[in-house]
């Protein structure tokens, strides 16, 4: 199976089985862990099929990637994908549909535009949208970083941090 590491500081409230839909698993095959992003590959005529956000192609620069990529988003998994053998997997990859204010909420690491942990304060509301892989021109399947730009923006605060700086980030779709 995958390591999902991240999952060990999953939390949240996953709103209503309404939301939750599928896709076709990826060909070629990659792991995809639970609070993945997720976008729709929809070259195949008549399939739908589930590709991470790190794979989702760069177009021209950051901003113009991410405004693409919010236009792309599909959700975040609700389940689990390895390419190891030795364990039946399912034929499709549930997913918490992109569906603002549907109740849906979890936690994110925060990083900077370099990619390095940012710990940090925000108010209730405060917007986030997909962080950039430091080493390429790829977006994070499972990092934020805080934004002000509402046409990137794809997740917000519920709740203000508080006065001490936090590493993570409880957000729900916007």
């Amino acid at each position: 199976m995958p390591q999902c590491l991240d999952n060990m500081y999953q939390q949240g409230y996953y709103g209503v089985d309404v939301d939750v839909e599928s896709m076709a698993i990826p060909n070629p095959a990659v792991d995809v862990c639970p609070g993945d992003f997720l976008v729709a590959d929809t070259s195949l005529a008549g399939v739908t099929e589930a590709k991470l956000l790190s794979a989702y192609t760069w177009d021209t620069n950051l901003a113009t990637t991410r405004t693409a990529a919010k236009a792309a988003f599909r959700g975040v998994s609700a389940g689990e994908y390895g390419t190891e053998d030795c364990i039946e997997q399912q034929d499709c990859l549930p997913y918490w549909r992109y569906n603002r204010g549907n109740g849906w909420m979890r936690s994110y690491l925060i990083v900077d535009d370099s990619g390095a942990a940012a710990p940090t304060t925000w108010h209730a509301g405060q917007l986030f949208t997909f962080a950039k892989n430091p080493s390429s021109n790829a977006l994070v399947d499972s990092k934020i970083v805080k934004t002000s730009d509402a046409t990137v923006a794809v997740f917000r605060a519920p709740n203000a941090s508080g006065t001490e700086d936090q590493t993570r980030a409880y957000v729900e779709f916007y």
